[in-house]
């Protein structure tokens, strides 16, 4: 499959500063990060794109290769193209490209390097350095942690030792959500960078407490004469109390929406908090209670 051209993926001119590139790269960077689309394919393709084309435009000689001979520069299927026209430009330009790379270490881009030349022009070429293997764990925790924050120190099985990694737990992280340490995950076999870790956020149920998306759902109890009578009621959520007002006649399973009380993702968006009304039908009354209650039944 054909790459896309780097300008066209960041969205940018071939006149565009590095400035404007910069600027270009770090929306798309945040809009594709892995973090904020877990399990998404296609957003971490788009991601790994934007940051080629990136690397590649914001290097002043990469960018001169590739305005050149756009992706041919970086691949082998356009050595020939680009040993062709060194040819022309003569032997100096032929070597340069590798001389150049000196400061960098070979493979370090561009041409990649002196030796990559010759490896090429053998027809075989060293082993491209591939990134370790991303290592996932699941960790569970409460809910109250879930939706406030915290940090854990959990012990983990990696690279055939086990260690200990302080997890922070972003407020408002849901069930699922995955927490990336950056090259802290399986060694690469030749050389090359670090697999990713990734732990992915399991949490415990509430015994009172429920979440939808960012709204928090709580059951609150009341008795049949407020539920007939109206009245106030007190309820409490993470030590903050609310009083909510009953008007007469409320039903069992009614909800009330308290604005802005619910949970704070880790995109900064909030939810609401619902109050979901139980009303408790008494099961031990006293003679009298139940007396008044059939005198009340008259009434009806």
């Amino acid at each position: 499959m054909s790459k896309r051209d780097y300008y066209e993926v960041l969205g940018v001119s071939k006149s565009s500063s590095k400035k404007e590139i910069k600027k270009a790269y770090k929306k798309l960077a945040m809009k594709y990060h892995p973090d904020k689309n877990p399990d998404d394919a296609r957003a971490e393709e788009s991601f790994k794109e934007v940051k080629e084309a990136y690397e590649i435009l914001t290097n002043v000689e990469k960018r001169q290769e590739y305005d050149r001979f756009g992706h041919a520069a970086f691949d082998n299927s356009g050595s020939g193209q680009r040993q062709q026209h060194s040819a022309q430009g003569g032997f100096e330009d032929m070597f340069g490209g590798g001389f150049r790379q000196q400061n960098q270490g070979f493979g370090g881009g561009g041409f990649g390097g002196f030796e990559d030349i010759f490896s090429q022009a053998r027809g075989g070429g060293r082993a491209r350095p591939r990134k370790g293997q991303d290592l996932e764990f699941n960790l569970t925790v409460d809910f109250v942690d879930a939706v406030k924050g915290t940090d854990k120190i959990v012990e983990l099985p990696m690279n055939g030792q086990q260690k200990k990694i302080n997890v922070k737990i972003p407020a408002g992280i849901k069930d699922g959500e995955k927490i990336r340490f950056s090259g802290k995950g399986g060694l690469s076999a030749n050389g090359g960078p670090a697999g990713d870790l990734l732990i992915v956020i399991k949490t415990r149920p509430h015994p009172v407490l429920k979440r939808e998306e960012n709204n928090l759902i709580c059951t609150s109890h009341i008795d049949m004469v407020t539920a007939a009578l109206g009245g106030e009621v007190e309820v409490n959520v993470f030590d903050n109390k609310f009083k909510l007002k009953m008007p007469a006649g409320t039903q069992s399973g009614r909800k009330f929406k308290i604005s802005g009380r619910g949970v704070t993702d880790r995109k900064g968006v909030t939810g609401d908090l619902l109050v979901s009304i139980h009303v408790d039908t008494p099961t031990q009354l006293t003679d009298q209670q139940k007396e008044l209650l059939e005198q009340f039944k008259a009434t009806l």
